[in-house]
């Protein structure tokens, strides 16, 4: 059994960053970018040349990539705040928060909306972006 989520105010977000495969007629790879408000189940997803955050943001949950922290590459318990996302959250007065380790199912909101976008790639050849 799962716990409910408590009550939370508009403005804790789920995000994530999917690589999307390079098309053959684009000269670099694009990125899906999902985000979910975690109160009001808000989601967002946009396919973006880079990877920036396109709205205001007071909580954000992530994974434990490496894109997001270096909590793992550096064998701590906790981040060390030295990464850039981590640098970027703290300017911007943006909490970050991290799943535990090799726990999907704590950030399922978008690895739900991840999962739905690999298999529409997978069965539907594009021959462009």
């Amino acid at each position: 059994m799962h716990k409910p989520f408590k009550a939370y105010d508009p403005g804790y977000f789920h995000i994530d960053v999917k690589y999307l495969p390079q098309m053959p007629d684009e000269s670099a790879r694009r990125y899906l970018f999902v985000a979910i408000d975690r109160a009001t189940r808000w989601g967002f997803v946009q396919i973006k040349p880079h990877k920036t955050v396109p709205c205001h943001i007071r909580t954000i949950l992530t994974d434990n990539g490496s894109k997001f922290t270096d909590r793992l590459l550096n064998r701590q318990k906790q981040a060390s705040g030295e990464h850039e996302f981590d640098r970027r959250c703290a300017a911007l007065e943006i909490k970050h928060r991290l799943t535990k380790p090799c726990t999907p199912q704590t950030n399922g909101m978008v690895e739900r909306i991840n999962g739905w976008g690999s298999e529409v790639l997978a069965t539907h050849p594009f021959k462009s972006g």
